[in-house]
């Protein structure tokens, strides 16, 4: 009978002061990305060479072939490719890790609708694939300008980092968005290939803080709190978390609501909390009555404690962000991004 083990080995990068755990029939790349770490690599098939990392001690094992060369002195110097290789003991490596935002090139990739799910009248969850020659890299929070015949638009990234040739993105009609009048009207649809420019934004994770972490989002603002959230899922944070979700009172729920309930079971230090809030998407609002009927909602005691995130429209968010620091909110604890 074949031996259907599959031992795990812990992987140690010495420069990052950073370790995880790997399968010993999974490629180092793999097991890193899972668990929430920035490794740089374009293709994860052996073919641009950007995975390069160095073996300072251990056992590494080739699971498939490389179509990229390593130089004699780079074999001489211990080097490999991450994604062509798996554990075959505990290993330390060195390993040159994105560091922040500004570390990321902007990338130009075309990109093909993989699938488009429209989960009512007026929200599209629109997933697509890039191609394995080159994968997004990106950090959580961050997005991205999506093209499709000169019409351009520019959407959050909804999905986690650790799945970079899978990107998802949630596209409200906004009759005045060209690009989202595309999708609803089935001229963006499966197999389309569209031009994506990006990562840009700095709406990204503090992943070294200890503080509770407070996830704010409004309507369509789930879609980056929900990268950030489920990044910090497989960075394994332990910091207790609380994500309020708004949204227009007429609607029966947020649009994704049982998704946001589902982190109960990743988490259990996790409270998900819903907002109905006086908001019609059709017509001109009192965001300063929004951004209130928000702020009541909230626990102060526990925001004032917390790094707050959060994801709404600009002036809401103004607002909001106003209340918070009058209430003692630190400035330097409020992350936010408009959308």
């Amino acid at each position: 009978m074949a031996n259907m083990s599959n031992q795990i080995f812990n992987v140690q990068l010495n420069k990052n002061k950073q370790n995880f755990e790997c399968p010993e029939h999974n490629s180092i790349l793999e097991g890193g990305l899972r668990h929430g770490l920035a490794m740089r690599y374009e293709c994860s098939n052996g073919t641009c060479g950007v995975c390069k990392a160095r073996l300072i001690n251990g056992d590494i094992k080739k699971i498939k072939h490389h179509d990229y060369a390593l130089s004699a002195d780079e074999l001489d110097n211990q080097e490999f490719l991450m994604c062509c290789h798996a554990p075959g003991s505990e290993l330390e490596l060195e390993v040159d890790l994105i560091g922040d935002v500004r570390s990321i090139p902007v990338q130009e990739i075309q990109i093909k609708i993989k699938n488009i799910h429209f989960v009512s009248d007026d929200m599209a969850i629109v997933s697509v694939r890039t191609p394995r020659s080159k994968t997004l890299q990106f950090m959580a929070g961050q997005d991205v300008e999506l093209s499709f015949k000169g019409v351009v638009s520019r959407y959050p990234i909804a999905s986690c980092p650790c799945h970079g040739m899978e990107l998802e993105f949630h596209i409200r009609n906004i009759k005045a968005n060209k690009f989202s009048q595309l999708v609803f009207s089935k001229q963006i649809k499966d197999k389309s290939k569209l031009d994506l420019t990006g990562p840009k934004g700095v709406f990204v994770l503090k992943e070294t803080s200890t503080k509770p972490m407070v996830f704010i989002a409004w309507d369509g603002g789930f879609a980056p709190i929900r990268s950030l959230v489920e990044h910090a899922f497989s960075l394994e944070m332990s910091n207790p978390m609380t994500f309020y979700w708004a949204y227009p009172a007429s609607d029966p729920a947020p649009y994704f609501d049982n998704h946001a309930q589902s982190w109960h079971a990743v988490m259990d230090d996790y409270h998900y909390q819903t907002v109905a809030c006086e908001f019609d998407r059709s017509n001109e609002n009192d965001c300063h009555k929004v951004a209130k009927q928000i702020y009541d909602s909230l626990d102060h005691d526990m925001v004032n404690q917390s790094e707050v995130y959060i994801s709404a429209p600009a002036e809401v968010l103004i607002y909001l962000g106003e209340f918070l620091l009058e209430n003692g909110l630190n400035e330097s604890q409020l992350i936010a991004s408009p959308i």
